[in-house]
This record gives C-alpha cells, structure tokens and sequence, in this order.
C-alpha cells in the first residue's frame, strides 16, 4: 500500500526540522510521499519545507482552516491508500510508516491505526490510550507517566479513537467517513472521527511501534489557553450532538447540558463581583436583610472607601453602576462556545444526519466496549458530580466510569 504523509503547519517554519526531517528518508521511496500543508501561514512555512526539503509536496492555504481543515486540504492531494498525519511539532521514530501499514494489513476490520505520542525526550507518555466522557471532553489516558509505568496496549487493541497527532486511516474510510470535522477547527476532531468509524462497523486499533517524539502543546499554545478552553468546550458539545444516536442523545442529554450550565455558573462563582451580579434575583434578592448582608460583605471584602464610592456611584448613575465587565475568563469562554455551538448547528445536524444514515452499529454497543468517564476537571465539578441530582441524571443500563483526574494525567 502507498502512504501519504501530511504534516499541517501554521506558522511553524521552526517546527519543520523536528517533523518533516524526521520523514527524510522516505523521500526517495515511491510508495510513500510527504505531504506538507502550508495552512494560511505568516512565515512562508511552505516555501521554507520546498526549499529544504525539495521531496515534499507543498499544498497552500490563504487562509488558517485549523488543523481539521488542513488535514482534509492533505488528504485531497495525497495519492496514497493510506493518510499517514504528523503533528507538525513531533518527530517520527524509524520505521512509522511501516509501523501503520503492517498494522492496517494485520487488521483488514479497521480502519484507523493509532500511534504512541512521548515526550520530546522519550521518558513520558504523551498518548497511549484515548478516554473519552460522558460529555465528550477527551483525555490522553496517563500523559505524563513515565514510560517505565505505562503498560503499552497490544497491537491490535481496540481504541475509542486515534490521536491525530500520530495515526494512520484508509483513505476509503477516511473519505466514506467524511474525515475529520471541518466545523471543529481543533481539538477533538479525532474523538468525533473514531465515534464515526465505530458506529459504522470500521474500528480503530492500537500501533504501539509507531511512535513520534512530541514537543507537547508547542503549536496549539500560540492559540492560547482562553481560546483553547473555548474550543475545548463548544467542540465537545458539537461532538455529542453530531454523533450520539437517538438512544445515546435521550441518554446523555439531560446531564450532558446540566452540567456545561452547571460549570457556568460554577465559573460565575470564582468572582464575588460576578457572583452578585449573577445571582438569582428572587431568591431573597429583595429582602432588607439580605441587602444588609451583601453590604457587608462588600465592605469587608472591599473595605469602608470602596464600598462607599460604589453606593455613592449607585445613588447618582443607578443601579446599573459598578456592573462587573465579562472579561476573558472561564466564564465568558463557556458564552463563547455556546454560541459558537448554536451557531453551527444547523451544520451540525446535518453531520449527524449522515452518519445516523450510515450507522450500522448503535452507541449503546459502542459504549459498553468504551465506558464514558466520569472526570471532575474544573471548579465545581466535584460537588456537583457528588450530588444525588447528578447521580440521578446518568443514565441507567449504560456504562459509566468514575475516574480521578490524577489517575489519567501527571503534570
């Protein structure tokens, strides 16, 4: 089988050493070509990887599509029976390619073959196992442990989904999938496509020798951590939406949506500005009493002169001084993503629409081989994940995992 390599890059001309001369020795092989994707860049990343490495090919975007969007931008100019993708910011150990390939012949039933992400050094984990929520968030299973402590699945093993930083997909499957979500910009695009190929009866599998050294987050920071946690949140809710079926949305629904308005208002919390500002109205709000509490509290949080000037404020510009501005913080990324997921949803719809005529194996099967996780991530989350009303909105009769974050990630 031929492969075809794609390595997406934003403004990463630096990173080229790491990645594309890592494939160097494939550029005299006719059955592997590198294919490297110039996606809207600043620094001519793509006539840079011409230049010094004159066997790639260079497909160019005027435009930044996300890595989702340069993938698919690869693989339309890639000749090869296989996608082979690079995150442009690791190096491929020998022999990755044929890693995959072998994996993908020894496998016929799968479409996906996943590969082992380390650290730059080699001495941690980075991506070895997928866990995936109850919501559609998505962990690298122990990232960060050393890799002396890490049992490494078996080739063959059956993955929720491949890391796009280091997989391989038949081309057919990629294309009868409709690949990655194009909507999704990044971040769990992969957790959307392994959910696809399973419930169309394809699979994804375990590559524990196909292994790339990864410098960890070194493209996705320039995105910084509020737009990130932005795309984190609308991407998950995008993703359950798009893929779970009638059985799993009715499931999942109820406690699914809670517990993103739950985090919200959990994230409100974190300042008593916001707290007050967010606070229900009609629950004591106008009660003398409970007016007298909130003045004390604001003197001793913000002391005699500050609480003064703000009454001052109130009685001469009225009630609506002193409101506390929505800066970019956990709450206003949780606004963010929610628009950004309404937005797209007539989109979104459609994407599911395909898949469910597509489908071929229901999510409650797909589920009892992957048990959704139960994960306490942010403020907040640990009360509410205790709490008799969460309990009481998980779903009876499918598989549900309670883990400690410390269990999955060492920092």
């Amino acid at each position: 089988m031929k492969a075809s390599v794609i390595v997406v890059v934003h403004a990463g001309a630096h990173h080229l050493d790491d990645s594309v001369a890592s494939l160097a020795r494939y550029s005299d092989r006719g059955d592997v070509e590198v294919i490297v994707v110039d996606n809207g860049s600043a620094d001519s990343c793509g006539d840079a990887a011409k230049r010094r490495f004159p066997g790639v090919r260079v497909v160019r975007s005027d435009t930044n599509t996300g890595f989702a969007g340069g993938v698919h931008l690869g693989a339309a100019a890639a000749t090869g029976e296989v996608l082979v993708l690079l995150n442009d910011d690791a190096a491929a150990e020998d022999d990755i390619v044929e890693a995959h390939l072998e994996n993908l012949a020894t496998h016929p039933e799968a479409a996906a073959s996943a590969g082992r992400l380390t650290t730059w050094d080699g001495k941690r984990h980075d991506f070895v196992r997928g866990l995936v929520t109850f919501d559609c968030h998505a962990f690298q299973a122990q990232q960060g442990f050393p890799a002396a402590e890490v049992d490494l699945p078996a080739a063959g093993e059956a993955m929720p989904f491949a890391c796009g930083g280091n997989m391989a997909i038949r081309r057919e499957d990629w294309v009868r999938s409709g690949g990655f979500d194009r909507e999704l910009f990044a971040y769990f695009e992969d957790v959307g496509l392994g959910w696809r190929l399973w419930a169309v009866g394809r699979g994804v599998v375990a590559c524990p020798d196909a292994v790339a050294r990864h410098r960890g987050a070194a493209t996705s920071a320039a995105l910084g951590d509020f737009r990130r946690g932005v795309l984190f949140e609308r991407n998950a809710l995008r993703t359950f939406h798009a893929c779970a079926d009638d059985a799993c949305r009715a499931a999942f629904g109820s406690v699914v949506y809670a517990t993103f308005l739950h985090r919200m208002a959990a994230f409100a919390s974190e300042r008593p500005d916001l707290e007050r500002a967010v606070s229900d109205p009609f629950n004591g709000g106008g009660d003398p009493a409970s007016r007298q509490g909130r003045w004390v509290r604001r003197v001793r949080e913000t002391g005699w002169v500050a609480s003064a000037r703000h009454l001052l404020a109130r009685i001469a510009l009225g009630p609506r001084a002193g409101s506390p501005a929505l800066e970019d913080g956990f709450l206003l990324m949780q606004l963010r993503a929610a628009k950004g997921f309404f937005a797209g949803l007539d989109g979104t719809e459609k994407r599911r629409a395909e898949l469910q005529a597509q489908r071929r194996v229901p999510d409650r099967e797909i589920l009892a081989r992957f048990p959704r996780a139960v994960v306490p991530t942010y403020a907040g989350d640990q009360e509410w994940f205790d709490s008799d009303t969460f309990a009481g909105l998980l779903p009876e009769g499918w598989p549900v995992e309670r883990r400690n974050l410390d269990e999955i990630i060492r920092r």
